[in-house]
């Protein structure tokens, strides 16, 4: 890239690069990214010199070109393109506005949509707070506290992902999982990073538990009785007496066997077995 402008691939380069990577970037770069200093133009076969032998000296740092470039950009979209332009020799804000004032307006998406939107939903099983895709293992803070077995994974299917969106069961956003770091086992990192884990899934079975309302069992099972209808019996078709004296009572007291019937007794029985032998 340009001397001032960086190579790299930090997030805080994402909103630049969307302003910088536009179908108009060399009619901008030439009228005016080229009026700052340290602006060396693109030939890398003939790059721009201060003086013969010294390069271009840099810009500053990132924090400088910032606004700068944006302040150009903004200058940029409010001067009147030419006749043969797209634009038909309006700026870029004066065809916005009409656009705008027609009734145009943006239709957003969150990030977690478009995910969605390029990916297929694949389910996957939750081993120590991670999930395991493509031969390798992601985890995430709200994964430590799933308690339950199962999830639904968007996976990108045109692209390797860096972040994976995790659904529940029933389709509700649980977060966004990155790649689980492998340490050592001498690492201390990893008996924190294992004691952390633990924590938080004991720290959300204990929440559950707590928001679980306690019942009582017997006070619901005589709710229940109580609430139940009654059964009302049939009146009596008779009625029976007892006359006493018509049977008198007798008691027979059990008789102990004697010696020699006792004896009697067991030679039959030993008999008897022999016999079925």
């Amino acid at each position: 890239g340009r001397l001032f402008v960086p190579s790299t691939s930090t997030k805080r380069l994402s909103s630049f690069r969307r302003a910088f990577e536009t179908p108009s970037t060399g009619d901008f770069e030439s009228r005016y990214l080229s009026t700052l200093p340290g602006w060396i133009s693109g030939n890398r076969m003939n790059k721009r010199q201060e003086a013969i032998g010294r390069t271009v000296a840099p810009y500053g740092t990132f924090e400088d070109f910032v606004p700068a470039f944006f302040g150009l950009l903004k200058a940029y979209h409010s001067v009147p393109m030419g006749k043969q332009s797209g634009l038909k020799g309006l700026s870029p804000n004066t065809t916005f506005q009409k656009h705008v004032a027609a009734g145009w307006s943006a239709i957003t998406m969150s990030r977690d949509e478009v995910r969605a939107a390029v990916a297929r939903r694949v389910e996957r099983t939750v081993i120590q707070g991670a999930i395991k895709l493509r031969g390798r293992r992601w985890t995430c803070e709200e994964l430590w506290q799933y308690a339950h077995e199962k999830v639904m994974v968007c996976e990108p299917v045109y692209h390797t992902p860096a972040e994976l969106l995790l659904l529940d069961m029933k389709g509700k956003r649980l977060g966004i999982a990155t790649p689980d770091v492998a340490l050592h086992p001498l690492d201390h990192r990893g008996t924190q990073s294992t004691a952390a884990r633990a924590k938080a899934h004991r720290d959300a079975i204990v929440d559950m538990a707590r928001s679980v309302p306690k019942i009582d069992v017997a006070a619901r099972l005589i709710t229940l009785g109580r609430d139940q209808p009654v059964v009302i019996p049939n009146q009596p078709t008779g009625k029976m007496l007892l006359d006493p004296s018509e049977r008198p009572a007798r008691i027979v007291m059990p008789k102990k066997p004697s010696n020699s019937e006792e004896r009697r007794r067991e030679q039959d029985e030993r008999i008897a077995v022999r016999w079925t032998w």
